[in-house]
């Protein structure tokens, strides 16, 4: 790669910036994907020419081919690179194939600065790496606690909070029992038995190790080194991550920014009762349970189970263990009030919003600055969600948070939103604007520039 001019290093030239991520609407549907695409079309307006590069899991194409797309005027590569359980525990984290095809993509565009926003599960903890040795500046957003936990939201096979990792010993039992829904529990009691005697003799190969999460943990510890900015959107995460050897001088919170004016519609004329949106995965660490509790409580209520008004599950289980999840919880008795509604392309968000008189978000875990409250927000939807690190930094004021655990706390802050009737917009309060987000990453990719002159 040639050498940057001093224009291009003092930020005041456009920049080619290669955004690496876990997807890219319409084809991936979660906050990430959405957050990468915002931060897309927010560069390539500034001028910046931007690539993005994602796995795509559909085992539509053999394994590491590549296709090209452009969507929104941003060209988009992704690499099949589809799931398999007879892959091995690394491929989850550090992949040679995928490495070469990253190097191919960089000799080819160039890039002074490359921003990742993923490296686990299809990609590789190592292409920070192959970015600094062809030259470019490294840039990572933090979007949960992948890179410290594999499972990635500090919650154990039994869906508990661990509080972080311990010694590779204990995670790796983590990873390898099978949890409350992976099946019925005969099954998952003869694979736990399975897995705990391959562990005896040292995995055989087939199951995690200590030895396996030990070099996870080393991979990782060298990646660190190899980025030269850290993002971590809410000061809770980056608490998380300096407390574990993460550089303080090279790591700092910056909330995502989102394009706020599409959000800013009026609500739906349809549907015309009160009605409550969970837009997610449908996995235990999201806590759509606690909404169906929520629910069943309010049936018990003369008073509101008389009234009209419905809950509304947008999102899927992504995985056969957490459609078990969801049908668990998918009973006769709340049917009628809560709806799957399914997956939805992220560039819907502002017409799904618009349905809801309350945005429900009752995580289990510590989330990151979920997206979906910071839509919200710019739509003035209210938010009723647990009181968990992640949500409560990016909150509103105006924000009703329960404990975690409090099934009865959701349903009475539900109660007294369904005997109000729909409710009318709040003011629409973005933490920051789309405009002033993007100057910051453009400060962000300047100050990692520099530190590689």
């Amino acid at each position: 790669m040639t050498d940057a001019s001093p224009a291009e290093r003092d930020g005041s030239q456009p920049l080619r910036v290669v955004l690496v991520s876990n997807g890219f609407p319409p084809i991936g549907h979660w906050g990430t994907e959405f957050y990468t695409h915002q931060l897309a079309v927010g560069l390539q307006a500034r001028g910046h020419t931007v690539t993005v590069l994602c796995p795509r899991r559909d085992g539509t194409q053999p394994r590491y081919t590549l296709e090209r797309r452009v969507e929104d005027g941003i060209e988009v590569v992704e690499v099949h690179n589809a799931g398999d359980p007879r892959k091995r525990f690394e491929d989850s984290w550090r992949n040679a194939r995928i490495e070469q095809v990253f190097a191919e993509l960089v000799r080819e565009r160039q890039p002074q600065v490359v921003h990742f926003l993923h490296m686990l599960w299809g990609l590789s903890v190592r292409l920070p790496a192959v970015a600094r040795q062809a030259g470019s500046a490294t840039v990572a957003t933090l979007t949960d606690y992948g890179l410290l936990c594999h499972r990635g939201q500090f919650r154990d096979w039994l869906e508990r909070d661990c509080g972080g990792p311990t010694s590779p010993a204990h995670c790796a039992r983590c990873v390898r029992e099978p949890g409350v829904w992976d099946g019925a529990p005969l099954l998952v009691a003869a694979k736990r038995a399975a897995v705990r005697t391959l562990a005896a003799v040292g995995g055989a190969g087939v199951v995690v190790t200590a030895a396996d999460l030990a070099l996870r943990e080393r991979e990782v510890a060298a990646t660190r080194t190899q980025v030269d900015r850290w993002i971590a959107p809410t000061r809770a995460l980056a608490t998380a991550f300096l407390a574990r050897g993460w550089p303080a001088d090279r790591l700092e919170s910056l909330v995502y920014g989102i394009e706020e004016q599409a959000f800013q519609i009026p609500r739906a004329a349809e549907p015309a009762v009160p009605c409550f949106g969970f837009i997610g995965q449908f996995t235990p660490h999201k806590g759509a349970a606690r909404i169906f509790e929520a629910v069943r409580l309010l049936q018990q209520d003369p008073q509101v189970a008389a009234l009209p008004w419905r809950v509304e599950l947008w999102g899927h289980a992504f995985l056969d263990r957490y459609q078990r999840y969801i049908d668990a919880q998918r009973v006769a008795d709340v049917a009628e009030r809560v709806h799957l509604m399914g997956a939805f392309e992220p560039r819907r968000a502002p017409e799904v919003m618009a349905r809801f008189d309350a945005l429900l978000v009752p995580s289990q875990w510590n989330e990151n600055a979920p997206l979906v409250v910071l839509q919200a927000r710019a739509a003035g939807v209210p938010i009723v969600a647990c009181d968990v690190p992640g949500v409560r930094e990016v909150a509103p004021p105006t924000a009703v948070l329960v404990p975690r655990e409090d099934a009865q706390g959701l349903a009475h802050a539900l109660r007294a939103r369904i005997l109000a009737g729909p409710a009318l917009r709040e003011s629409s309060t973005p933490c920051t604007t789309h405009a002033a987000h993007v100057t910051e990453i453009e400060r962000v990719y300047q100050t990692a520039r520099l530190q590689r002159t």
